[in-house]
């Protein structure tokens, strides 16, 4: 009667002690997803991709481990709630440093975009100073075209600049249209330094 009762006793620990060990951690992987979540809602995923795609991939493994132990009878999810809590504080860490970001590429584009217009105009008086000879004026003509061309890419970035939507693709706009202008004001004053010759 003892040994029985001692191995019902036992029997009852054993499944407590499974059960202990054995509850999938959902606060933890609500948590997690929480912070996931508010890392993407200040734009990680646009001014830090990288670290965003990180945290991303990092949950997708923590999810593998948790459901590779429902499959075993011991289930054990220390493991997954230790990584789950620190996904949960470097997903914080992304969505500050996100901010901060954006922050610094608003900066950059909205200087790039009063570079950009200036270099826009230099290029534009360039052209009406540029000698108009026979040959010249073909030339001439596809330089105003892309001038055009630029000058309707800086008009883009500055109303996706007042929107507030996306500076990283602000500052990539300006970015190629100053190339592109510079190359143009190099043309221009390498042809006017010839005629001057």
């Amino acid at each position: 009667m003892k040994n029985r009762f001692f191995l019902v006793i036992a029997t009852v620990a054993a499944v407590a002690l499974m059960t202990s060990c054995g509850k999938v951690p959902q606060a933890g992987i609500d948590a997690a997803n929480a912070a996931i979540d508010s890392a993407k809602v200040v734009e990680a995923d646009i001014y830090l991709p990288g670290d965003f795609t990180a945290l991303n991939d990092s949950m997708t493994v923590i999810m593998q481990d948790i459901e590779a132990q429902k499959s075993k009878l011991f289930k054990s999810y220390k493991t997954a709630s230790a990584k789950l809590e620190a996904l949960k504080a470097q997903a914080g860490t992304v969505a500050t440093s996100a901010v901060a970001k954006k922050a610094e590429v608003k900066a950059e584009a909205e200087a790039g975009l009063v570079s950009v217009k200036a270099l826009l105009d230099e290029v534009k008086g360039l052209i009406a100073k540029a000698p108009r000879g026979k040959d010249a004026k073909a030339v001439l003509e596809q330089m105003k075209g892309e001038v055009d061309a630029a000058e309707a890419t800086i008009t883009e970035a500055q109303t996706l600049f007042d929107a507030g939507t996306n500076y990283m693709q602000v500052a990539d706009k300006i970015t190629a249209t100053t190339k592109q202008l510079n190359d143009l004001k190099a043309e221009l004053e390498e042809v006017m330094a010839k005629v001057k010759r």
